[in-house]
């Protein structure tokens, strides 16, 4: 009964009986989703390096084109 009351009034029991405003459900949630955004940076970081990477060989080779042309055309 009490603890209904409480729920009504957005107030909850967490599995420590320490009294939380947030619902535990919802505090699991967020706590999840912190997680896959964690995640999901981390594996936007690798994207990054590995693009990063890509494009500097990208670059080095469209160098080496234009020196082997120059050596063509001289």
């Amino acid at each position: 009964m009490a603890k209904d009351i409480l729920g009504d009034a957005g107030l909850h029991f967490d599995e420590l009986n320490k009294l939380r405003v947030l619902d535990p459900e919802v505090t699991q949630q967020t706590t999840e989703l912190k997680e896959e955004c964690k995640d999901f940076v981390d594996k936007i970081g690798q994207f990054q390096k590995i693009v990063g990477g890509l494009i500097e060989l990208v670059d080095q080779l469209a160098k080496e084109a234009e020196n082997e042309k120059m050596k063509v055309s001289g």
